[in-house]
């Protein structure tokens, strides 16, 4: 099996290090003890064979002192090595060995350990945050089929019922009216599974882009939950990647839903500008705000859906920067870069 390239070279550059510095000394002292030894035969101190022994003794006892003070060192990079190789074929299992007798590769080791041990929190809270993710939206899904689309078709069965009771007793006029019901029902059903196909994808997004999109959401959604939601995309005229617009949209929607259910906001301002290098979004409420850390490092909804749009948005290369304090509402900030001018094209 052959070695991944990254490790190929991560060994070239740690094990031959250790013998490098070794012979790199070794050579030093045995230069010095050589011309020493040298002088000193010419001045007829010292024997030949007592010289050899000197430089070999030299030699040896450098080797030991070296292999001694970086063979540790050494050490540490080999295990550095194994356990990148380790984390690069996708395993965080790469704790080290801290037992060291120099202080500061311990705290390497230490610092290293601990590393991976929050890459490893982090993938798994990453994991449950997106299976938490899908199972809600399961959840959501499934109340509005069987509170809405579910008891609306039970309706429309009571009323054929009654349709075709109306058709046995030669009633013309009960069973038109009892069509017209189940008519009316049928067509209530086919909007209300518009609405749950559109919130799993919404195929304005992809017809007509971003504005659209978000004016419909806010017209069949938040009508009337309670604030007013104010919209300015008078500078939102350009067409956007594809990924950007489905992460503005989601954080648009997410944010919002923060405003209306958890802030008690009266007034939700919308602001989106695009232009050819970037893209820009604010979503600003007069709430009653929160504490952001609480917010983070919580199990509430209200942090999951922060940490949602943190990701959503780092994913699309941007940078999001949310401002808020209890009583003082939230102030939501998006700035997504775009990589060149011909990605946008007018929106029509």
């Amino acid at each position: 099996m052959t070695a991944p390239p990254n490790a190929t070279k991560a060994r070239r550059v740690t094990r031959p290090l250790v013998g490098r510095v070794v012979l790199v000394n070794s050579a030093v002292v045995a230069a010095v003890l050589v011309v020493a030894l040298t002088l000193q035969l010419r001045e007829g101190g010292i024997g030949a064979a007592a010289a050899v022994g000197l430089v070999v003794a030299g030699l040896t006892a450098t080797v030991l002192a070296n292999l001694l003070v970086v063979g540790a060192a050494g050490g540490v990079l080999a295990d550095l090595q194994q356990a990148m190789d380790t984390m690069h074929k996708g395993s965080l299992d790469c704790h080290l060995e801290e037992r060291r007798r120099d202080g500061g590769l311990r705290r390497l080791t230490a610092s290293f350990n601990a590393m991976c041990h929050r890459l490893g929190r982090e993938s798994l809270s990453y994991a449950e945050r997106q299976l938490g993710g899908v199972e809600e939206e399961r959840r959501r899904i499934g109340r509005e089929l069987h509170d809405e689309t579910s008891q609306t078709l039970t309706a429309t069965l009571v009323r054929l019922d009654l349709c075709d009771q109306a058709l046995q007793d030669n009633d013309a006029a009960g069973a038109h009216a009892q069509v017209q019901n189940c008519k009316m029902l049928v067509a209530h059903t086919i909007d209300e599974i518009k609405l749950i196909v559109y919130d799993l994808r919404p195929v304005l997004l992809d017809d007509f882009g971003l504005v659209p999109t978000l004016r419909w959401y806010i017209q069949s959604h938040l009508q009337g939950a309670g604030p007013e939601i104010v919209t300015d995309f008078d500078e939102a005229d350009l067409r956007l990647p594809g990924d950007v617009e489905t992460a503005l949209y989601r954080v648009t929607q997410e944010a919002l839903a923060n405003a209306v259910k958890h802030a008690d906001a009266t007034k939700i301002h919308v602001r989106l500008v695009t232009k050819p290098g970037f893209v820009s979004l604010a979503v600003i409420d007069n709430g009653k705000g929160f504490d952001q850390d609480a917010a983070l490092h919580g199990n509430g909804r209200l942090g999951v859906g922060l940490l949602s749009i943190k990701e959503r948005v780092e994913l699309a290369g941007g940078s999001v920067n949310i401002e808020s304090a209890v009583g003082r509402g939230t102030r939501l900030y998006v700035v997504v870069p775009l990589v060149t001018e011909e990605r946008g094209e007018e929106m029509t």
